[in-house]
């Protein structure tokens, strides 16, 4: 049986590491999917890379490989004693600045520690933002020199795969403030780069996260993306919107008011990750919850996401 997992950011503690997991258990979830961006935000620099504040790098992945593997060592416990998996991580994002090649040679050295602690963990997989810049030419470009750098560091972990992601970027000097593809929001792209990346690699280093709400927001088929992806589809960030913002809702709580249905085909989903036989975890990034909701009611919330994603765990058992 697949594993149902969810994002950590929301209601995972560090100091109360053992308390999180098992209140998430608790909630019907087997796995996590860990994220690293609460640890080093990237997003808080500006488009040269550099930080508003000093701060913005005083955190622990400035420390020495070993004490970032110690201070994790609550989650580590605590995974082992509950049973709950770190099932996927997500690194900090951005990683790469086109004009700051310094601050690159330094998040290369980040995503190492980023992988140690997958390792540390068992985590099986990473997921890495590609980077929008407008153009093809300029993404193809920019992308393959921010992966190539990390073909050296994936390969001294093994059973880790380094995940790319379909991400989008909204078009902020429009009146409507548009949404528009980056390079991997379409299979072909996504298929060709990780296919070249795993070629230069010499082996299977390099994998897909289909994040949905994503999809859905640059109007592709979900079903016909995960066909197309086949075996190179490795994790999952499952949510819903209304195809307009990306609100991280829970599914099937967005309809289409033409025709009544939920925004995404879920049933579609559900049939293509059985096509290709899809092995990894049942991941939600839903945590529009924990704003959406009292916090009263947070746990009812959460069974109610990891019932779906059991019911959609049988579907693929069958």
């Amino acid at each position: 049986m697949h594993k149902i997992a969810i994002l950590s950011a929301g209601w995972y503690v560090h100091s109360e590491a053992q308390k999180s997991l098992e209140f998430i258990k608790e909630c019907g979830f087997d796995a996590i999917d860990f994220s690293m961006d609460q640890y080093l935000d990237t997003g808080k620099a500006n488009s040269d890379g550099v930080f508003v504040t000093k701060k913005g790098l005083e955190t622990i992945l400035e420390k020495s490989k070993e004490e970032v593997i110690e201070y994790f060592k609550p989650l580590k416990e605590a995974s082992d004693a509950t049973g709950v998996l770190v099932g996927q991580m997500h690194s900090p994002f951005p990683m790469w600045f086109d004009k700051n090649p310094e601050l690159n040679e330094h998040l290369a050295d980040v995503l190492d520690k980023c992988l140690a602690v997958c390792e540390y963990l068992g985590c099986p997989a990473i997921v890495v933002h590609p980077i929008y810049r407008g153009t093809l030419a300029l993404e193809e470009e920019s992308n393959l020199a921010q992966y190539r750098r990390f073909i050296p560091i994936i390969k001294k972990y093994k059973g880790i795969k380094i995940c790319l992601e379909n991400i989008f970027a909204r078009m902020h000097n429009v009146p409507t403030k548009r949404i528009v593809e980056g390079r991997l929001c379409n299979a072909r792209d996504a298929v060709e780069l990780i296919d070249l990346l795993n070629s230069e690699a010499g082996g299977d280093y390099f994998g897909f996260c289909l994040d949905i709400g994503h999809a859905l927001l640059t109007r592709r088929s979900v079903s016909e993306f995960i066909r197309a992806l086949g075996n190179r589809l490795t994790v999952l960030h499952i949510h819903e919107n209304d195809g307009e913002d990306d609100l991280h809702c829970m599914p099937y709580t967005c309809l289409d008011t033409a025709t009544k249905n939920t925004i995404c085909d879920w049933v579609g989903f559900v049939d293509a990750l059985r096509e290709i036989d899809y092995k990894g975890t049942i991941c939600f990034e839903s945590f529009r919850i924990f704003h959406s909701f009292p916090k009263a009611v947070h746990a009812e919330a959460l069974k109610l996401t990891s019932a779906i994603g059991r019911y959609w765990a049988e579907q693929l058992e069958k």
